[in-house]
């Protein structure tokens, strides 16, 4: 494939700490299986920055080497959730890349629907406004994914002006001559389910992120990816024990969490985010106080993403913070990560199978995927 975009020398400094992290876990425990990952765009427009997408993969991944596929749509178009593109080979082949690709699509995409580059000033601005919403409670900029590789310095920069105390990748940490900061992600706990099933992936993937990441990197682990936040946050708690621990909470928009309830009978957002799908105040209530019934309120913290950089979101769970302070004396949560902070329009990517074996998180299975509508690249 002919090259026509210039490229870093190393994706490794715009990349999302916690796939590198995943890859040093993988590699540590030769877990290395074929996984496929279906990478799409929410809602409808013109298909771009593929090109670019895939020679990201190319130029950084054995995929070739090690007979890798990837599949992109011929579409001049897309529609919702359709497979942008489809990659199959070896977990570490190509983990440490979805920031990169994922921001190049995203970038191309949203130029092609007419929708400017990120204003750095408004930026700026945002989370100025943001930081006066939620006070004390740290904010951590997530959004590399979401923007071209190229503009995650500046945007990060831009970020931590407004008042971001951290970023999730090295380049737009260096910003404050530090490295990027994470949790783990939903990659890793999927994985995991394969080789220990799905009731066990949340409590492996704490374990094996205590086992193998030094001591002064904090203990946070993911728990929505199989829609069990209760069960698998109390399950780690117990494991970590009296050592000081977090959870990441990010229930995606398709899930109710786990011990959550309907929305006005139906699984559907909740304007006010108490109660209905994605993160909600009554989740986020439910899994600290389940915490704190079983003797792990003070080892344990909450951190909060998916949606927080939405400044109506942001007061409501402010709010609830400082009542459920002021009732319980703990906190209900310690801090956020914001990702979406400028316009744009954002494509995700997913697991879909690992071994030929169909398994995702719950809540984004693939359902059929028709390659003949497809085109292979390699």
């Amino acid at each position: 494939m002919k090259k026509e975009h210039t490229l870093p020398e190393s994706h490794v400094p715009y990349t999302d700490k916690y796939f590198l992290r995943t890859n040093e876990i993988l590699e540590k425990e030769n877990i290395n299986p074929r996984i496929s990952m279906k990478v799409f765009c929410r809602g409808k427009g013109p298909t771009a920055g593929l090109d670019e997408a895939v020679e990201i993969l190319i130029a950084y991944s054995d995929l070739e080497k090690q007979n890798g596929e990837i599949w992109i749509t011929p579409k001049k178009t897309f529609s919702n959730t359709e497979p942008l593109m489809i990659v199959k080979g070896p977990v570490r082949s190509f983990v440490e890349l979805e920031t990169m690709y994922l921001g190049v699509l995203s970038a191309a995409i949203s130029k092609a629907a007419g929708i400017a580059p990120p204003d750095l000033p408004k930026i700026t601005e945002k989370l100025k406004r943001l930081k006066t919403i939620y006070q004390d409670i740290p904010i951590i900029y997530f959004g590399a994914r979401h923007y071209h590789w190229s503009l995650d310095n500046s945007i990060a920069y831009a970020a931590l002006k407004g008042g971001a105390v951290q970023t999730s990748t090295d380049t737009g940490s260096s910003n404050i001559g530090q490295k990027g900061v994470g949790t783990t992600p939903h990659l890793l706990t999927i994985v995991l389910a394969s080789i220990h099933g799905i009731e066990n992936a949340t409590l492996k993937t704490a374990e094996l992120f205590d086992k193998h990441m030094p001591l002064e990197i904090p203990r946070v682990t993911l728990v929505d990816t199989f829609n069990r936040e209760l069960t698998d946050s109390l399950a780690v708690a117990q494991y970590f024990g009296t050592r000081k621990n977090a959870f990441r909470l990010d229930t995606c928009g398709e899930n109710i969490a786990e011990s959550g309830s309907l929305y006005n009978g139906k699984k559907a957002p909740d304007p006010t985010f108490q109660t209905g799908t994605g993160v909600t105040i009554e989740a986020t209530v439910n899994m600290r106080n389940n915490l704190i019934k079983n003797g792990y309120g003070e080892s344990t913290e909450i951190f909060l993403s998916s949606g927080f950089g939405d400044e109506t979101k942001a007061r409501a769970f402010v709010d609830a913070h400082y009542e459920y302070k002021e009732k319980t004396g703990y906190t209900l949560f310690t801090g956020v990560g914001i990702g979406e902070i400028s316009r744009a329009r954002f494509c995700t990517a997913d697991i879909f199978e690992v071994d030929g074996r169909p398994l995702s998180k719950t809540g984004r299975e693939a359902g059929h995927i028709d390659f003949s509508t497809m085109k292979r690249v390699i």
